[in-house]
């Protein structure tokens, strides 16, 4: 699986971002770095995706820095009422295994104050998922999460993958982990957190067709209520075929995977996966990922949903394509749904000239848009193998802002925001970094971007701040 690696950063001082003839004008504070816990080498190569904020000014970040001993430790950065806190470095359960690392896998804020972090940790012989909890704004030790009744005693390896909560102490993750009987498989696992309380993970349940080692994966979960969540990803048939899959929680039941139509076009071995899923508050989804046609092209695709029932899945249509468009979705907060049937979702693509751009691919009314390019300034090479859109975040239909990034003339990874005004996007300005840096690099760039309004936005991310280190950032827009 590629790497994320972007290239948004911070935002000049007074820019404009909104197309000309919008009716509020967007500007950009001065992008400001992140502390990292000392002593420090900065950032496990810029990994800084995950941002949640519960009000504008509110906000926590995770990721992975290099410690003192250049091990992977888990760090959250956070801020209350605007003001940047002192870092803290994750403290993982009983057991951890400083020089095997950790990772940070989601970050959830539904109040002010309270907040989860999701992770995985390393014991002597496990890989194991576990939370961190802020609890009216003093973070906790890390929590193990329990897994299926069918994990292995030892020698587990699993992986959190996604986080989201829809109120303070109500919460869902969802991953994947081993098991030994009858053979050696991964599968899937769903598990909830009700009125603050973790439950035992729930083993996701595969169609009937699947392999003995289904290889399944969990790539995102939306939830619309505490009890109402869709997750997306993907499992391996008996014929080793790839299926992408969407799994429901009704009224707190997980349903059994639902393997989602593909289109016409694809091939019989279509290696299917959804890599992003978002809700609106009514339960209609829009789920992105790729697939393989009958030629062997990579494309994008999209599968709607309407209160629970999903539709066939569309191709996404891309603009001056490659013969194989090689489409990517980063996997971070790329798909989003300001309503029911509204919907935007962006990645990256191969375009006929061998060039790797940006992509926005609209929902309107329930309807799939061709894509639009990704505009970049004038001087801009492309978007790069690194670079595209990585983040969306829309405060209304029609009206977003999209973290993205592009080479240069000096074939450097800068930064910039899109911005969209009534379904047509607009390259908005690149940004200026903090200090003396001049790009975000090959493994950093904006991760998140969450718009409260049309002219109130928190951004986050990283940027290479010497040869070989990189640093993160963080800036708040105001009107």
């Amino acid at each position: 699986m590629k790497v994320p690696r972007f290239a948004l950063a911070l935002l000049a001082l007074g820019a404009t971002l909104w197309p000309q003839g919008a009716a509020d004008a967007l500007t950009l504070a001065p992008a400001t770095t992140l502390r990292l816990p000392a002593p420090n080498f900065g950032l496990n190569q810029g990994y800084l995706p995950f941002q949640s904020c519960s009000s504008v000014g509110n906000c926590a970040v995770t990721g992975i820095y290099l410690g003192a001993h250049n091990y992977a430790e888990g760090v959250i950065d956070y801020e209350v009422r605007g003001i940047w806190q002192k870092p803290v470095s994750v403290t993982p359960p009983n057991g951890y295994v400083a020089a095997k690392g950790v990772t940070m896998q989601g970050m959830a804020c539904p109040s002010d104050g309270n907040c989860v972090a999701l992770g995985q940790y390393a014991t002597a012989t496990d890989q194991l998922p576990f939370t961190i909890t802020e609890v009216n704004g003093v973070w906790q030790k890390g929590a193990e999460l329990a897994l299926p009744v069918t994990a292995m005693s030892t020698g587990e390896f699993a992986s959190a993958r996604a986080l989201t909560c829809v109120s303070t102490a109500n919460c869902t993750v969802v991953g994947t982990y081993s098991t030994s009987a009858p053979v050696y498989a991964t599968r899937g696992f769903m598990i909830t957190q009700v009125h603050g309380v973790w439950r035992h993970a729930v083993s996701l349940t595969l169609p009937a067709d699947a392999n003995a080692n289904p290889f399944a994966s969990l790539a995102q979960v939306a939830c619309w209520s505490a009890t109402d969540c869709a997750a997306v990803g993907s499992y391996v048939d008996a014929n080793n075929v790839s299926h992408a899959i969407e799994v429901s929680e009704v009224r707190g039941i997980w349903k059994t995977a639902l393997v989602v139509g593909l289109p016409g076009n694809a091939s019989a071995y279509a290696g299917a996966q959804f890599s992003e899923v978002a809700c609106a508050a009514d339960g209609s989804c829009a789920a992105a990922g790729t697939y393989n046609t009958i030629t062997g092209a990579v494309q994008p695709l999209v599968a709607l949903s309407v209160t629970g029932a999903w539709d066939r899945s569309f191709e996404v249509s891309l603009p001056n394509a490659a013969t194989n468009p090689s489409a990517l979705f980063y996997g971070f907060k790329g798909v989003t749904c300001a309503s029911a049937g509204n919907c935007v979702l962006g990645g990256q693509f191969l375009d006929q000239g061998g060039h790797y751009q940006g992509f926005f691919a609209n929902v309107v009314n329930g309807h799939l848009q061709r894509a639009q390019v990704l505009p970049l300034p004038a001087g801009a090479q492309q978007a790069g193998h690194n670079g595209g859109v990585v983040s969306i975040s829309c405060p209304s239909v029609g009206d977003c802002v999209a973290g993205a990034a592009y080479l240069n003339a000096q074939n450097a990874y800068v930064a910039l925001l899109a911005t969209e005004t009534n379904n047509v996007w607009s390259a908005g300005p690149t940004v200026t970094l903090p200090g003396s840096a001049t790009t975000v690099g090959v493994a950093g760039g904006v991760y998140s971007v969450q718009c409260f309004t049309a002219t109130s936005c928190q951004v986050s991310g990283s940027y290479q701040s010497g040869v070989t280190r990189y640093d993160g950032f963080a800036l708040v827009t105001a009107p």
